[in-house]
């Protein structure tokens, strides 16, 4: 790996958080990191408001799959049935369609190699529990198959695009509304604080305002975790992204933060200086801070990265444990009800619980900070 390109290309990302016109050519760059042409987001609302970014070498054929192919897309289908039975986060072409069916199916044949293109790799993206998104990273014919290591490192890469992105995501819906950076951030739905290179707070939204207290505060001009071992993990990772040595898809997992009986969720976000955004352009991070006492039902990002399981695996935990009955659950995301028990299965083992209440009340219980 070239940790150089990594490094430029984490930056890129995060330099959309604050800019959401930047995704295009933060696509392009993912590709270009993977060498592949070209990427694209696609993300729904749960409103059923579909919306999609695509890198600027994909207009042209995203163009078309919106006017004929987007309802004859049978490797769509099969990604995000993969997506839903939990197996794995990153699917490719070789693990959703045979030899055969990639020389003959349609959606191969007749549009992606007219176009020069064939390989794809995707991976889930949960940048709020409103919203579904999926990366996708797509190559030319004449190249191979996207390998193991490749699909490793747009596993990594599309961590860190879930934290700019679900930025980026209420920042485009505010922009819709013709609105200023303060009053978007107003409207988010979760603390964001805006912090300078000395690490003093340049700029607070109403919620982050609100959660200032027994768990964090601002003393001197900077923020602070008022718990001892949770402010050195704090400032540990904070020197971590503003030195630019976040690397690897677990990096930027969420901090627990002690607040009275439960914990406050804390992530941090890198902004390069070059930010095209006047009121941050002497910010260097955004520190995120979520109540989960107030969001139900839980993040599956969350629970995803607290239990070490995959985004689809989290989503049926997610309304399993809010005591959704799987059947339902199974209808909710498109899968047969097979599926989901055996999902469920994986899910019981991995957080070492054996049936559906005890998964509710370990949802239930999962920010309850125990005595230290």
């Amino acid at each position: 790996m070239n940790f150089s390109a990594w490094n430029d290309t984490v930056e890129t990302i995060y330099a959309a958080a604050a800019a959401p016109s930047l995704w295009p050519n933060t696509l392009q760059a993912i590709a270009e990191l993977l060498d592949a042409r070209g990427a694209l987001l696609l993300y729904r609302h749960d409103n059923g408001r579909f919306g999609a970014i695509v890198s600027p070498t994909l207009v042209v054929m995203a163009q078309e799959y919106e006017q004929r192919w987007q309802h004859l897309d049978v490797r769509a289908e099969r990604v995000f049935r993969a997506i839903a039975t939990g197996h794995r986060d990153v699917q490719a072409d070789q693990t959703l369609c045979t030899e055969e069916e990639i020389a003959t199916l349609p959606i191969y044949q007749q549009f992606l190699l007219p176009h020069g293109l064939c390989w794809g790799m995707t991976v889930p993206v949960s940048p709020s529990p409103a919203v579904q998104v999926i990366l996708t990273v797509l190559r030319v014919k004449e190249k191979p198959p996207f390998c193991d290591a490749l699909q490793e490192q747009l596993l990594a890469l599309s961590r860190h695009a879930e934290r700019s992105l679900g930025l980026s995501i209420r920042l485009m819906d505010a922009e819709a509304e013709r609105v200023g950076l303060a009053a978007a951030l107003d409207r988010i739905d979760c603390g964001v604080l805006v912090l300078g290179a000395d690490q003093r707070v340049l700029l607070a939204n109403r919620t982050a305002d609100r959660l200032l207290g027994s768990g964090l505060a601002v003393s001197s001009g900077r923020l602070r975790m008022n718990d001892r071992a949770t402010q050195q993990a704090f400032q540990a990772r904070l020197a971590a992204v503003e030195s630019g040595t976040v690397t690897g898809s677990g990096a930027n997992e969420p901090l627990i933060v002690p607040n009275g009986e439960r914990g406050l969720i804390v992530q941090i976000l890198p902004l390069p200086s070059s930010i095209d955004v006047p009121a941050l352009q002497t910010a260097s991070a955004l520190v995120l801070v979520g109540d989960p006492a107030r969001e139900r039902p839980f993040d599956p990002a969350v629970v995803r990265d607290a239990f070490k399981l995959t985004l689809g695996e989290a989503r049926l935990a997610v309304l399993v444990g809010a005591g959704v009955a799987p059947a339902d659950a199974a209808e909710t995301l498109g899968i047969a009800l097979p599926t989901a028990r055996t999902v469920l299965k994986r899910v019981f083992e991995k957080t070492g619980v054996s049936r559906q209440s005890e998964l509710a009340a370990l949802m239930g219980k999962l920010f309850i900070l125990r005595e230290r």
